[in-house]
C-alpha cells in the first residue's frame, strides 16, 4: 500500500481516531515481514511496545499515524491475532472499559478470509466485532473482506477516495449503537474542559472553560427499534464556574477550596490550573491544557495526616479516591 492508497488509509484511521473521546481505549498496530509487531502509542517514539491498549490520546496518535510507512507485505493473519489476544486479555482481567471491543482492519486486500483466526479467538460467542475497510478501487479480494466482516457481527465499506473517508467510517457507529436501542442503555456523558474560543477572541483575560453534557438520541419507532436507528445527539454547553457554585462554600472553611476532575483524572477546574501562558501582549492556551491530570496539581499522601504534607484521603461510596486540601492543616469533607 503507497502513495494514494496510503494516504486515503491514514485519513480512515485518523477519521476513526476523530470518533472516540477520552473514555475509549485504542491502539494501532502496523504489521508487515520485515520486523515483528509494532505499536503505535501514545508518547511512543519508536513503536516497539506490547500488551498495552491505552486512553486515546488523539494528537499523539495522530502524529504517530502521519509516520506510518509501508513496508514489505502485509501479514494480517498476526495482526488479528495479536488484536484479539491482547482485547481478551484485557477482558478477562476486567481492564479497560468493559463496554465494546471492536478491530478495524484497514487493508487494500486479504488474499484469504483467515477462518482460522476467528475460529480459535472470537467463534462463537463473537465478543470482538470486525470493522472492515478496502482502500481503493480494486474489488479482487473484495469478497475475503466482506466476510470477514459480516462474519464477526461488524460492517464492510469500500473506500475508494479521500471524499469518501468520512461517511463510510461513520457507518461502524450504527452498528454499535443498535445494542443501546434494544436494551434502552442511553449512556449520558461530560466531555473534557475546553475552551469557549468565541469568549477568548474576545476577552482573553477572562478565559472561560467549558464542558459539554451529551447524549444520543435513538428511533424509538416499533418498526425500526429492532433496527438500531441512531438520530444524532443532544447535548449542552455548561460554564465550569456554573457548577463550581454548586459547591457548599460554607462546608470547605477558609482555607479550603473545590476542584473538579473527569473520570480520567484530568482536571476540570481546579485553583492551580494554568491553561494559558503570555506570549508578548497576548495571553495564548497552553497545549494539552485540557488534559492536565490531578497528580501534576495535588499531591496525593494515603492514610497520612503528617504536618508535611497536610493531605489526608478518602474514599467515597462510589470508590473514587477525593482529595482534600487545606493550606493549614489537614481538611475532611463529606462527600
Amino acid at each position: 500500500m503507497k502513495g494514494l492508497l496510503l494516504t486515503i488509509a491514514k485519513h480512515t484511521i485518523v477519521t476513526i481516531l476523530d470518533t472516540l473521546g477520552e473514555n475509549d481505549f485504542v491502539n494501532v498496530i502496523a504489521v508487515n515481514v520485515w520486523p515483528s509487531l509494532h505499536y503505535s502509542l501514545p508518547h511512543a517514539p519508536i513503536w516497539c511496545y506490547e500488551n498495552i491498549i491505552l486512553v486515546l490520546f488523539d494528537q499523539h496518535f495522530k502524529q504517530l499515524v502521519d509516520e506510518l510507512q509501508a513496508k514489505g507485505v502485509g501479514t494480517v493473519n498476526k495482526a488479528l491475532t495479536e488484536a484479539f489476544r491482547i482485547l481478551r486479555e484485557f477482558r478477562d482481567a476486567g481492564q479497560g472499559g468493559l463496554c465494546n471491543q471492536a478491530i478495524m482492519l484497514i487493508t487494500d486486500g486479504a488474499m484469504e478470509d483467515y477462518k482460522y483466526v476467528f475460529e480459535k479467538f472470537n467463534w462463537p460467542d463473537r465478543k470482538v466485532r470486525v470493522f472492515t475497510y478496502l482502500i481503493g478501487r480494486e474489488v479482487s479480494f473484495a469478497s475475503n473482506v466482506k466476510w470477514i466482516a459480516c462474519n464477526n457481527k461488524g460492517y464492510y465499506t469500500q473506500i475508494s477516495t479521500l471524499a469518501d473517508v468520512q461517511e463510510n467510517v461513520m457507518e461502524y457507529l450504527h452498528v454499535l449503537s443498535r445494542p443501546m436501542v434494544i436494551n434502552h442503555d442511553h449512556d449520558i456523558i461530560w466531555t473534557e474542559a475546553y475552551m469557549d474560543s468565541a469568549l477568548f477572541a474576545s476577552q482573553a483575560q477572562s478565559l472561560l472553560l467549558m464542558t459539554t453534557v451529551a447524549m444520543p438520541v435513538f428511533s424509538k419507532k416499533n418498526e425500526t427499534r429492532s433496527h438500531g436507528i441512531l438520530l444524532g445527539v443532544v447535548g449542552s454547553d455548561v460554564p465550569l464556574r456554573e457548577l463550581l457554585k454548586l459547591a457548599p462554600r460554607y462546608k470547605l472553611g477558609v482555607h479550603g477550596y473545590a476542584f473538579l476532575n473527569t473520570n480520567n483524572g484530568y482536571i476540570l477546574s481546579h485553583p492551580d490550573l494554568r491553561p494559558l501562558y503570555k506570549e508578548g501582549k497576548k495571553l495564548k492556551p497552553k497545549p494539552n491544557y485540557n488534559s492536565v491530570d490531578l497528580s501534576e496539581v495535588e499531591w496525593e499522601d494515603h492514610f497520612s495526616l503528617c504536618p508535611v504534607s497536610k493531605w489526608k484521603t478518602k474514599c467515597c461510596p462510589i470508590g473514587l479516591p477525593l482529595w482534600y486540601h487545606n493550606r493549614k492543616g489537614p481538611a475532611l469533607s463529606d462527600c
